[in-house]
């Protein structure tokens, strides 16, 4: 399968290869915004940042009426901190132990989520009963996106929304996102992504499209320091620091769906 229909069908597994095991195994490591996963730590505060406008824009200032369902949920990172800003918040991860991860931080934080282990294929929501689906750093990690956006749009109510960022596939993603972050600077896990995984704006869109979900709005998303200056850092052991939204999707997007009002 080429060109824009590499996504209009699941991939094999045996055939195109990632280790989402890696996340079974990070533990408290989750929450750790100077270890493995620092570079999540990084994005969220632009990325939970545009999810919550998102919101605000679509469904109003009373954030505790918007059901919300962030699927791959890893140790609470996003749903946390939506919940913490007053939404209703399920969070679904595949790993056990990161739902454990992600209860205690909450318990322990003050912060109430409903997290559930489950799958992307198998969402533990009745039809139409969620507002705002969340989607971040997990499409790319999904060999079977119609089955993932089937299950979304299942789940979203007609005019909800579904919020995403995700990696596009791209020369410059392969080079910043493959080569440069895991290989040279190692600011993620070797082989927790896989370049014939990402998605190009296109084919989200051709996917959504053919589940009722119009693709609204993508923007850009990458570090505010230049290259000059990120790895440099980055090799002396300091963070990626924060990142920003911007006009060019040439390796990292961010965006929103809307579920058709006739579905």
């Amino acid at each position: 399968m080429a060109g824009n229909d590499r996504h209009l069908a699941a991939l094999d597994p045996d055939a195109v290869a990632i280790d989402n095991e890696y996340y079974h195994e990070v533990g408290d490591s989750w929450w750790d915004a100077s270890g493995p996963l620092r570079a999540l730590h990084d994005m969220n505060p632009a990325r939970v940042a545009y999810f919550d406008a998102t919101a605000r824009r679509a469904f109003g200032a009373d954030r505790s009426r918007v059901r919300v369902l962030d699927i791959g949920c890893g140790g609470g990172l996003v749903s946390e901190r939506l919940a913490a800003l007053g939404y209703q918040v399920t969070g679904v991860d595949l790993s056990a132990g990161s739902i454990e991860t992600a209860r205690r931080h909450a318990s322990a934080s003050g912060v109430t989520v409903d997290y559930q282990v489950g799958s992307a294929y198998e969402l533990p929501k009745p039809d139409g009963a969620v507002d705002l689906v969340v989607v971040s750093d997990v499409l790319e990690h999904l060999h079977d996106l119609p089955g993932a956006v089937a299950e979304i749009a299942r789940v979203l109510r007609p005019g909800g929304i579904v919020v995403f960022d995700t990696i596009n596939r791209t020369v410059a993603s392969y080079l910043k996102a493959i080569v440069l972050s895991e290989k040279i600077l190692k600011i993620i896990y070797p082989g927790t992504h896989n370049w014939k995984m990402f998605i190009r704006p296109d084919e989200l869109r051709a996917v959504f499209a053919g589940h009722g979900l119009d693709l609204t709005e993508i923007k850009g998303l990458e570090p505010v320091a230049p290259p000059h200056k990120l790895v440099p850092a980055t090799l002396r052991g300091r963070a990626v620091g924060p990142f920003h939204l911007t006009p060019s999707t040439a390796v990292s997007y961010i965006g929103q769906a809307v579920k058709s009002q006739e579905s």
